[in-house]
């Protein structure tokens, strides 16, 4: 019985630890994510299942993606999410209405393209020399 509460409190430190924190901007995603952003493309209804069928190569490259499409927000990050989190990105990194953009794991802007192509995106990603070194190891 004395066992229990310190195994309680390390399982508690164990789950808090395993959160994601709510992201309000991209930064802590830094060095730990690249990033894909949609804004506003016109063929939204297309995206998802895009995203779904290439979850493995998602994974793989260690991508979260965001999806603004009106006042929402769709996504892979397993947080939650700011209110300000499309307001902030989309003024931080200069994101137009019809525009995705890909942002590399040390924050800069890799690819700006006017539609989702993911086999463009997977490209630009593995011609990356860290992404190189990622997949020799």
């Amino acid at each position: 019985m004395r066992y229990i509460i310190p195994l309680l409190l390390l399982f508690s430190f164990y789950v808090q630890s395993n959160e994601r924190p709510m992201l309000t901007d991209l930064s802590s995603l830094q060095w730990q994510n690249r990033i894909i952003v949609v804004n506003e493309v016109a063929d939204v209804e297309a995206v998802l299942p895009l995203f779904e069928k290439n979850a493995a190569g998602v994974t793989d490259r260690d991508l979260i993606w965001l999806v603004f499409n009106d006042d929402k927000t769709l996504t892979n990050y397993p947080g939650a999410l700011s209110p300000k989190l499309s307001a902030n990105t989309l003024e931080t990194y200069y994101i137009k209405s019809g525009q995705v953009i890909l942002i590399g794991k040390d924050g800069g802007v890799k690819n700006r393209l006017d539609r989702v192509d993911l086999q463009a995106i997977f490209a630009n990603i593995d011609a990356m020399p860290m992404r190189r070194n990622e997949m020799r190891d």
